[in-house]
């Protein structure tokens, strides 16, 4: 072969390897079922418009399912490397994301998106530093509030809870149980369902969204929707992993992340707790009761104070965390 040929055929095989280098496959562990509404309405077309976008700078592989990351290891795998794009919820691992559970305070959030605005602006102002500065979330979203679902018993009164077991995954919402003469129990989201049907517990506070992936409709009869506290929750990377990858791959990734992104994704989690009350609303064997606002503000003036300064106490600089989410739940409405 003669020695130009040669060269051309080393050139291109650099080239090629160079291409294949640069391209990165990012494992993401979206923890649920494939057909759980949050992948099929969100988190999958997501990763599918980025891929789309890239031109081949970075592929994000879906990992449907808990066999790979769940509910409580999302972290720790991605810490581990197993995945490099995670989701969670802060309220499933506490002692990583304690400042960040400003957002589950009760009588505060309006809305998904306003919600969501104003946690992903408080990250964006430095708020969350002292306890993630070790991870770059990709978008963040607020789940609605908690209502109180019972199962056979009645759930027309915050009164409805006293001497009864009722499952929460916060502080403020077991403070909230305990308030009322009901005694707080700790289940996994997955873990309500056996727990309700077993009447290990005889009620739950969560979101309407929770319902059909959980098939909680089957184990409540129930529902008093008052505005119980929700919890945010995060896509996120490890920042090493983050900082290696391309420019390209970044600017790809961001294009459809940061507090734009979130903001589509907070959108579709009220699209998608609205149908789930809908749903609920119209199912055989189902009693809805909507809290009034005289009932929402007496709640409020008792239990809200009360919630701020315990979270302001348990979790370092926490009275400046609340005076800022309310600052910006304020903002966010304009």
């Amino acid at each position: 072969m003669k020695p130009f040929a040669k060269a051309l055929l080393l050139t291109s095989a650099l080239v090629f390897s160079g291409n294949a280098l640069a391209q990165e496959t990012l494992v993401f562990g979206t923890t649920n079922p494939e057909q759980h509404p949050i992948n099929t309405g969100f988190l999958t077309p997501w990763a599918e418009r980025i891929n789309a976008d890239a031109n081949g700078a970075v592929t994000i592989d879906l990992r449907h399912g808990p066999a790979i990351a769940n509910h409580t290891n999302f972290y720790d795998r991605a810490v581990d490397d197993v995945i490099q794009i995670a989701w969670g919820l802060s309220v499933t691992n506490p002692g990583k994301f304690g400042p960040v559970l400003v957002a589950s305070l009760p009588f505060l959030v309006e809305s998904s998106e306003q919600g969501t605005i104003a946690v992903c602006s408080m990250y964006e102002q430095g708020a969350f530093d002292s306890a993630i500065s070790d991870i770059v979330p990709l978008l963040w979203v607020e789940f609605p509030q908690a209502s109180l679902h019972m199962n056979g018993r009645p759930a027309t009164s915050l009164d409805d809870m006293a001497g009864q077991k009722v499952i929460t995954t916060t502080p403020a919402a077991a403070g909230i149980v305990s308030a009322y003469g009901g005694a707080p129990l700790s289940f996994g989201v997955h873990e309500k369902y056996e727990a309700l049907q077993r009447g290990t517990a005889e009620g739950s506070m969560i979101n309407f969204t929770a319902f059909a992936a959980f098939r909680l409709n089957e184990v409540t009869t129930d529902h008093y929707i008052i505005p119980l506290g929700g919890a945010a929750g995060l896509v996120f990377m490890m920042r090493d992993r983050w900082d290696g990858l391309s420019e390209e791959a970044q600017e790809a990734i961001m294009r459809h992340s940061g507090c734009e992104g979130s903001r589509a994704f907070g959108q579709f989690v009220d699209q998608w707790e609205a149908s789930a009350l809908e749903a609920v609303e119209n199912a055989e064997g189902h009693t809805v009761t909507r809290a009034t606002e005289e009932e929402i503000a007496t709640a409020r003036e008792r239990l809200g104070p009360a919630t701020q300064e315990a979270f302001a106490q348990r979790v370092p600089g926490g009275a400046e965390l609340v005076e800022m989410f309310i600052q910006e739940l304020e903002a966010a409405k304009q």
